[in-house]
């Protein structure tokens, strides 16, 4: 039997090293640092010159100013990929965008606007570029879908350093932008862990999470301070911000109350601060469920990742036991979105089974709470087999 190939980073650097994730070794700094803002990108392991030759990530000017041959996509460090821009663009304009869409109304924005504003901005172009390339892949066998992952990968690096510095250096000009590539971005962040699981893979889905939520800070930014910019309609039509929602079933109501009444153990404990970020944060959740009860499309799911305080995202990073009990609980909205949207396909429950990871037996005390998900979860998992079986049966 072959010996299976290696896919860990062996020349990481420092801070994934700490971390135990896997490093792109194009730094520094490299591609997590930068997402993550850390300073400090260091490698403690020589890289040998004939890797260091071809792997390390040439200066900002290099790229910008590599000749790029028409049809074709070369990535950040000259090689050229086997994916025909022209495809992906006709991909997104026919098929992807309309997954991104929350009401009819959006689909011109995302299928005409949207594009001719990546014209100018090349970090939204190389977003719908990878997104277009991933959800191709979905389409086809392992072998073949490799090349789209691949590019895939390719155009979202390209994207994450110059969308983060727009992020950083908001202007008016750049507003609607930098709110179309949130959406595209926190997209991918869902759809790349189940597009390249392979068995060093735990903990990725946690991670990308963390990664959606750091970026999503910056839209709370634009709809704080720039709403009288913003001309791109999105997520505005849908039922999401309409003064409407239906009522909680029971079971999820009663769910809810129980995360926040283990939440005052927390206040008992002393840690006012925390239990203000996590009631907080509930209270958005139950607010987001009954929202998606009463449509449910990507805007309750989404906007929750957006809303949540810095603090909580902190928590998460830490991996405070109660911050991804209440995770779980938003994984179960996350499984539901997985059925009709391609790019949160099993997300959900890959999450979820994390986190139910993550939460040892020591936690006795959210038996209750963890057996909730369990039995969510697992009527989800029965659901998307029944949908898979009908679908089978309608091709035959």
């Amino acid at each position: 039997m072959p010996r299976r190939a290696h896919t860990k980073s062996r020349y990481g650097c420092d801070h994934c090293r700490r971390r135990r994730v896997k490093c792109d070794e194009q730094g520094p700094p490299c591609t997590n640092c930068i997402v993550r803002q850390l300073e400090g990108c260091t490698y403690s392991r020589v890289v040998p010159a004939c890797i260091s030759a071809n792997a390390r990530r040439p200066s900002q000017d290099t790229i910008q100013t590599n000749t790029v041959v028409p049809g074709a996509l070369v990535g950040p460090y000259g090689a050229t990929l086997g994916v025909d821009e022209l495809e992906l663009m006709h991909q997104f304009a026919t098929e992807t965008y309309h997954s991104l869409c929350v009401s009819e109304s959006e689909q011109i924005t995302w299928q005409k606007h949207v594009p001719r504003l990546a014209l100018k901005h090349r970090y939204l172009m190389h977003g719908i570029m990878a997104l277009a390339s991933l959800h191709i892949a979905t389409t086809l066998e392992p072998q073949k879908a490799r090349v789209y992952i691949d590019a895939g990968l390719e155009y979202h690096n390209m994207s994450l350093e110059p969308f983060r510095n727009a992020i950083d250096n908001l202007t008016p000009e750049k507003y609607d932008a930098v709110l179309a590539e949130s959406v595209v971005t926190t997209a991918i962040s869902l759809a790349l862990p189940q597009l390249t699981a392979t068995n060093d893979s735990v903990g990725k889905m946690i991670e990308n999470i963390i990664t959606a939520f750091e970026l999503l800070q910056g839209v709370k930014k634009i709809l704080t301070i720039g709403q009288p910019w913003i001309h791109l309609q999105l997520f505005s039509q849908g039922e999401f911000w309409k003064d409407t929602s239906a009522e909680l079933d029971d079971d999820t109501d009663s769910a809810l109350d129980q995360l926040l009444s283990l939440n005052e153990q927390i206040r008992l404990n002393g840690d006012e601060t925390q239990y203000i970020i996590n009631r907080d944060v509930i209270n958005h959740l139950r607010h987001c469920f009954m929202k998606f009860a009463c449509s449910s499309d990507p805007a309750p799911v989404l906007a929750w990742l957006a809303a949540v305080d810095n603090a909580y995202v902190h928590s998460i990073r830490r991996r405070s036991p109660f911050a991804l009990l209440i995770l779980a609980h938003w994984g179960l909205l996350l499984g539901e979105l997985g059925e009709k949207r391609w790019w949160a396909r099993d997300s959900g429950q890959a999450l979820i089974s994390e986190l139910l990871d993550a939460l040892t037996t020591e936690d006795l005390l959210w038996e209750n709470c963890l057996g909730w998900v369990r039995r969510k979860l697992s009527l989800q998992s029965v659901q998307v087999k029944g949908n898979a079986s009908i679908e089978n049966l309608g091709s035959v």
